[in-house]
């Protein structure tokens, strides 16, 4: 924040001096150069600092995960289709019973060109693309939620302001039980870079 309160008076200081008399006449000229310095001043103070800066993560929402009944015989223990021609409301079980039960709070088949991921939150089955899907252990067993999060630089330098940082990456990521979270093949887990 200071680099802009420099760059005002400093570029001011300079143009009084240059152009003497004509100062307010060319005040629209001054207002564009103390604009340009003090963009060009915090994008090298901005790249120069935010190496060593520290990361801090922020929680954008936090949305709780349903269980799900889910058609026993076209998911495996994993919780994976084994028929990768249904879309994702053919795994769940809608009431039908002579078929055999199996609850989840996730599942994964393929779909719409790629790997997803099926869960249920606020009374609507919904799904992702499992590229941008991270697991992680919950609390506890009863606890399952799915939440966004973005990792930001953790700013305490008075000298670059909050605002002209960026977002260093947005996560989205499902947190399972840890007797579901077992059950997910190591292959299909990642590990979060927070």
């Amino acid at each position: 924040m200071w680099i802009y309160i420099i760059s005002i008076i400093a570029v001011s200081f300079i143009s009084l001096c240059f152009f003497k008399k004509k100062f307010w006449e060319n005040r629209y000229l001054v207002l564009l150069l103390i604009a340009g310095v003090a963009l060009v001043a915090t994008l090298a103070t901005n790249y120069s600092t935010r190496g060593s800066l520290d990361k801090k993560v922020e929680i954008v929402w936090t949305v709780p995960l349903q269980v799900m009944n889910l058609n026993d015989s076209l998911v495996d223990s994993t919780y994976f289709s084994v028929d990768e021609e249904l879309n994702r409301d053919d795994h769940l079980n809608g009431g039908d019973t002579t078929l055999t039960d199996r609850y989840s709070r996730h599942f994964f088949y393929y779909g719409d060109g790629g790997l997803r991921v099926g869960f249920a939150s606020d009374d609507d089955i919904k799904s992702r693309d499992w590229d941008y899907i991270y697991f992680a252990e919950s609390e506890n067993d009863t606890t399952a939620y799915y939440r966004k999060m973005k990792i930001k630089y953790d700013n305490t330098n008075k000298w670059v302001a909050d605002f002209s940082l960026p977002t260093l990456k947005t996560v989205r990521c499902i947190y399972l039980p840890p007797s579901e979270y077992a059950a997910i093949p190591d292959s299909l887990i990642r590990e979060l870079p927070l």
